[in-house]
């Protein structure tokens, strides 16, 4: 049967959003040489769904929209057509829906959301589930369960359509999911008071003591930079740093040290969580088998925080320039990383010697980053060598909870006068903080 092109209307609604306009030119080529080999299928025009259409319109396209707009490219005015009468508009839409899932190219957006109407539809006309879908699609029926899933979440969040690929889409839509989990997770935790206790707090005196009685499980992240026994500031005080000379961290043992911080952090971190332990990359073998004994997943490829300049140096005239730190991301089981595709390599500028409250401080930007990566907001944040008090700023920043401890008074107040003016998602003042007091270790 043939029509006038002219009569068929062709609804918005159609499932081929886009079509590849080379394509379309390949495929005018072809009809012109071989002819129209697969007609179109119309049905005549439903006026009752489509009121407002003009009324030389007689027809409208069930399938065939590339067929169609290829042919009239050839300005011919008539085009072969298979009419579909008497079938309801469920009936039209099912054919719609098989042609176009039978074609190659159909983009992974047009595709999934055809699925999905295709699994609603077939739902009401048949009564089927994924699994006659599936065999209706010669598709295994995870497959299918995917792409509908797939389908409605571009609906709630449009940004996956912009995904590359079908994967990409996928990949996307897990992480959504996971930070959808865990920020439920923070919210039941808070309801039910298991970490409420010890939110916001700064604890005065020696991790390994002061946190004896905190819960197991207790933090979503350890996040900590423990002594690395090199007298970082003993004869190494510069012109212009206010800060005295009493960082002897060589009076540790640091192996030992080391080796109880990261017992203790496994026991404080919930399942499923993440720790980033800053160490001397001289270290690396001894504080990787350290964190590995414990029970932690260690990357052993460690994080580098590099710093713009030449470095720091004792004798620059005959060693190079240290520009970097090392810091290891380990993982207590299975939980993927909230942000991905970030690289190892962390640049940003250090802290100013003068505004320095910690000679080891770490910018707050850098943490930030670590803390975002690995945590969903409200979530409880643990640094057991507080220092400067960046961890804390950091974690008010990115409105989550922490819990920090640090054995040397005059650091340890510092913190407090850092915090006491911090505007962030939660703003605190000195008085609110409950610091408990912890006897310090014996050497």
């Amino acid at each position: 049967m043939q029509v006038n092109i002219p009569d068929i209307y062709i609804p918005p609604n159609r499932q081929r959003q886009k079509v590849n306009e080379s394509r379309v030119a390949e495929l005018a080529i072809s009809i012109q040489q071989d002819g129209l080999l697969h007609p179109i299928v119309v049905a005549p025009l439903d006026r009752v769904r489509f009121p407002d259409v003009p009324d030389h319109l007689k027809y409208q396209l069930v399938a065939g929209y590339r067929r169609l707009i290829a042919t009239a490219s050839l300005k011919v005015t008539e085009i072969a057509v298979n009419l579909r009468d008497n079938l309801s508009a469920l009936q039209l839409k099912e054919i719609e829906l098989n042609e176009n899932l039978q074609r190659e190219e159909l983009p992974f957006q047009d595709e999934v959301r055809a699925k999905a109407e295709m699994y609603e539809l077939r739902k009401e006309l048949y009564g089927d589930g994924f699994r006659e879908l599936a065999q209706h699609l010669n598709e295994s029926r995870g497959e299918v369960w995917e792409d509908v899933q797939l389908a409605k979440a571009i609906q709630d969040h449009p940004e996956l359509a912009k995904a590359k690929n079908k994967t990409q889409a996928n990949n996307k839509l897990r992480l959504l999911r996971r930070r959808d989990r865990l920020e439920q997770d923070a919210v039941d935790r808070e309801s039910t008071g298991l970490v409420t206790d010890f939110d916001h707090k700064i604890y005065l005196g020696d991790c390994l003591l002061v946190t004896n009685d905190w819960n197991d499980g207790c933090c979503q992240l350890v996040l900590t930079d423990p002594p690395y026994g090199i007298n970082l500031d003993v004869g190494e005080t510069k012109k212009g740093n206010p800060h005295p000379e009493v960082y002897e961290d060589a009076t540790y043992d640091i192996m030992d040290l080391t080796a109880r911080a990261a017992k203790l952090a496994y026991r404080l971190l919930a399942p499923n969580t993440h720790a980033y332990f800053w160490f001397d990359i001289k270290a690396h073998a001894k504080v990787l088998h350290l964190l590995q004994e414990v029970g932690f997943t260690v990357d052993p490829i460690p994080l580098l925080w590099v710093k713009p300049g030449p470095g720091q140096v004792n004798h620059p005239d005959s060693r190079w320039g240290s520009g970097y730190e090392a810091c290891f991301f380990c993982r207590k089981g299975n939980r993927a990383l909230l942000k991905q595709g970030q690289s190892n390599i962390l640049a940003y500028d250090p802290v100013p010697p003068a505004k320095k409250i910690h000679p080891t401080e770490k910018p707050t930007a850098l943490l930030r980053q670590l803390i975002e990566t690995s945590t969903a907001p409200s979530e409880t944040v643990v640094d057991l060598f507080g220092g400067s008090g960046s961890t804390a700023e950091a974690a008010i920043q990115t409105g989550r909870n922490f819990l920090l401890c640090e054995k040397d008074p005059s650091y340890h107040e510092g913190i407090l006068q850092r915090l006491g003016g911090l505007e962030g998602p939660n703003t605190f003042k000195k008085g609110e903080f409950d610091p408990l007091a912890g006897e310090e270790e014996d050497d």
